[in-house]
This record gives structure tokens, C-alpha cells and sequence, in this order.
């Protein structure tokens, strides 16, 4: 009986390490292979003081910019037009509210609060999208606070956007 040959060496995913204990880093872009972009990455603190330092400039750009990211991971997601509405709603009701009649006076303060009705819409809606997409599609077990979400909308949501583009990064996700 002839003496069978060694079958050839199956080649490795990943090259040795070249020190004992080191690991080769995931992919800088593991998101991009999942097809999904990575949610805003801005620590919740700087949107804050940002929102501050512009006097809330930069919160109602922010606001559309984490509205579009979860816009790409739920498609039927409304919180863009419901913050569309928002700031439609509190600008016309600002400037109602600055007029000498009584009627119109009353109208801009009913826009205003009508504005934030519209605002809380906007914000629960990416919740809701949120939660659905990283318990169903990528599970890890999401929760959102629904008090944290009324009190502190966006630096609640922009803080756990910003452990979900760490972990999508480098592959760690840290408890909640």
C-alpha cells in the first residue's frame, strides 16, 4: 500500500501574531460590511455644550443629523418630518408670539406648545426604530429608557448611538 500525501495546509484567516497575547484588531469599517453606516459618533457632553455655546444652533442641526442615521436603519421611520414640523411649528409660534394682538398672541403660544408635541414625536420615533433594529436585525439587546427619552432626548439617544458606533468599530460593546 502506497504511502497517502500529507493534504496540503489550510491557509489561515489571520496572520500569526507576532507577539504572544497580541490580537489582530477587527476591520476599522465592520459596519460597512454589514451594510448598515455607523450611528453619529460625538460624546453626549460635547453635543450639549455645543448645543449651549451656539444657543441651540448646532442641537437643531444635530437633532436632523440623528434623525437621517436612523432614517438609513429603518426606512419608514418619521422622525425627520416630525422634527421638520417641530421647527417649523416653534418659529411661527415664536414669531406669533411676539404680536401686539391678544388672538394671534394666544395662537403662537398654542404653536409653541404644539411644537413640542412634535418634537417628542420626532424623538420617540427614533427610539422605537432603534430598538427594533439592534434587538431584531443586530441583536444586542437595546434598551432605551422611555423617562430618559422625555427628559433628555438627544444626549440620552446620542449616548447610546455612540457606544453602538464604538462596539460597530471595535467590536466591545459596553453594558448599559
Amino acid at each position: 500500500m502506497a504511502a497517502s500525501a500529507m493534504p496540503p495546509p489550510v491557509p489561515q484567516a489571520h496572520p500569526p501574531s507576532p507577539m504572544p497575547g497580541w490580537v489582530a484588531p477587527l476591520p476599522r469599517d465592520a459596519a460597512a460590511m454589514q451594510g448598515q453606516p455607523l450611528p453619529p459618533k460625538l460624546h453626549w457632553g460635547l453635543v450639549v455644550l455645543f448645543s449651549l455655546l451656539s444657543f441651540g444652533i448646532f442641537a437643531i442641526v444635530w437633532m436632523f443629523l440623528q434623525s437621517s442615521w436612523v432614517r438609513k436603519i429603518d426606512p419608514q421611520s418619521n422622525a425627520t418630518k416630525y422634527l421638520i414640523g417641530y421647527v417649523v411649528l416653534a418659529v411661527i409660534g415664536g414669531a406669533m408670539g411676539e404680536s401686539e394682538a391678544v388672538g394671534t398672541k394666544g395662537m403662537g403660544v398654542f404653536l409653541q406648545l404644539l411644537s413640542f408635541v412634535f418634537f417628542y414625536c420626532g424623538y420617540y420615533s427614533m427610539r422605537r426604530s432603534m430598538l427594533n433594529y439592534y434587538n431584531s436585525v443586530e441583536p444586542i439587546a437595546l434598551r432605551l429608557s422611555n423617562a430618559m427619552v422625555f427628559f433628555f432626548s438627544m444626549p440620552y439617544l446620542q449616548y447610546h448611538m455612540t457606544r453602538i458606533a464604538k462596539w460597530k468599530m471595535g467590536g466591545v460593546l459596553r453594558p448599559q
